[in-house]
């Protein structure tokens, strides 16, 4: 199995192999990383709100993903995102689906008016990331806020919940790639 990493846009090579190293110890494959998608479609973003949607910019990556390969594919970018109903995301994926994203965005302390940390944006980062990789590989939201698994609507959350799926989430996974 082998999950790819594509940058959208931006993102820097320190946080693309920090996350490429950490996914590649949570879910034991190979992971690699893409050659950075420098342009998306206009449609993707919404000029009224000043972020782009999530669900279309993930059904953009589902034509590109057949050039590219991979049995899973994550996009990382840097900007804001958002899905109909909600004001934000930190990240999308649709159980079982092959392709899911990450916005580095507000995982940033610089949003909330804070000094630049790298160490707490890694940590996010990979919070997330395994997050959403754990929806592509079958999971849902889990109950227990320390789980990965659990759904972050603030930042707050992302903070509390671990980079570890917990015992049942575990065995789920495990089971999901037999």
């Amino acid at each position: 199995m082998v999950i790819k990493l594509l940058p959208l846009l931006s993102v820097s090579d320190k946080i693309l192999n920090d996350l490429k190293e950490e996914i590649g110890r949570s879910f034991l494959t190979k992971v690699e990383i893409e050659k950075a998608l420098v342009s998306l479609p206009d449609d993707v973003y919404d000029k009224a709100r000043e972020q782009y949607d999530a669900s279309k910019l993930v059904e953009y990556l589902s034509g590109y993903a057949k050039k590219i390969g991979g049995d899973k594919i994550l996009a990382v970018c840097n900007v804001d995102v958002y899905m109909e109903g909600m004001n934000f995301v930190f990240g999308v994926a649709q159980k079982g689906q092959s392709i899911c994203m990450v916005s580095l965005y507000r995982l940033d302390q610089r949003f909330y008016g804070k000094e630049s940390n790298y160490d707490r944006l890694k940590e996010r980062a990979i919070k997330e990331t395994i997050h959403e990789l754990g929806h592509c590989f079958g999971l849902d939201h889990c109950k227990k806020n320390e789980c990965v698994m659990f759904f972050s609507n603030h930042i707050l959350s992302v903070d509390e919940k671990e980079k570890y799926f917990c015992e049942d989430c575990r065995e789920m996974l495990r089971e999901n790639l037999k």
